[in-house]
């Protein structure tokens, strides 16, 4: 009984969160096509649609007051920051390393933390109240961790489609198939670090950071190419390969751990 009453959560949650994410971007995308309105102008619609998956799950909350709601993204445990630097670290250097490009248009370095902030709130950490505050938890009890994470990053990838759509999102210079890999290899870590410490704003806090990093190392002219599909970057695929192994060693072996107990 208990997991029907889990199964209807979960697509009462999928149902509100793209109710709320498509309508916004689908508006912003038909707007756009209509030469309306530009991708920069409609970055409001966009950060509303990021907010979706959140909404969603503070919806199907039994309270919603500022101060359950804040409960539930900053309760948790804090004691393992450690993992939320190795797997920032370990992120970063899978953008940076293989280029070693700066984004030329990028910020300036002294707004780090203020981009990170922003990014982290506003577009897109604000997403993992939602993925892993209850999406990923809740498949987690219908199917082992890893596939709910290869659900959940499918779930996700497919969430973004509409973005495609709007002439000049960055999305529209990305291959389909190279975002979900992106996604695939993001998922793992923030999962891995959702498991470890039951903290959500450690969650929003990496996306953003992944964000963060983007806005300064992701947009050079090779990594055009490597979005694209267009060349293949051995650097930045062992670097993915690197993240999600690390990411289910660190699983697996407090998975073993907690078992011995």
């Amino acid at each position: 009984m208990n997991q029907n009453i889990n199964r209807n959560l979960i697509i009462k949650f999928l149902l509100i969160t793209f109710a709320i994410s498509w309508s916004c971007f689908g508006l912003l995308a038909i707007l756009n096509n209509a030469g309306i309105i530009t991708y920069t102008t409609g970055l409001p619609l966009i950060m509303i649609g990021a907010f979706g998956p959140g909404i969603a799950v503070i919806i199907l909350q039994e309270k919603r007051n500022p101060k359950a709601i804040a409960k539930f993204i900053f309760s948790g445990r804090y004691r393992p920051f450690p993992y939320l630097i190795l797997f920032g670290a370990l992120l970063g250097a899978t953008f940076w390393f293989p280029t070693q490009e700066l984004n030329p248009h990028g910020p300036p370095l002294s707004a780090f933390p203020v981009v990170l902030l922003v990014q982290a709130a506003f577009t897109g950490g604000q997403e993992e109240v939602g993925w892993q505050g209850f999406l990923r938890p809740s498949l987690e009890k219908h199917m082992p961790f890893p596939i709910a994470v290869l659900l959940l990053s499918v779930i996700w990838a497919v969430w973004h489609l509409p973005i495609w759509l709007i002439d000049g999102s960055p999305q529209q210079h990305i291959h389909f198939g190279v975002y979900f890999i992106m996604v695939l290899v993001f998922s793992f870590p923030l999962s891995v670090l959702h498991k470890k410490t039951s903290n959500v704003f450690y969650c929003c806090l990496l996306h953003g950071l992944v964000n963060t990093f983007a806005a300064y190392f992701a947009f050079g002219e090779q990594w055009l190419h490597i979005q694209a599909g267009t060349v293949v970057n051995w650097g930045v695929i062992a670097g993915g390969a690197v993240v999600i192994a690390v990411s289910l060693l660190v699983w697996y072996f407090g998975k073993q751990k907690s078992s011995l107990a």
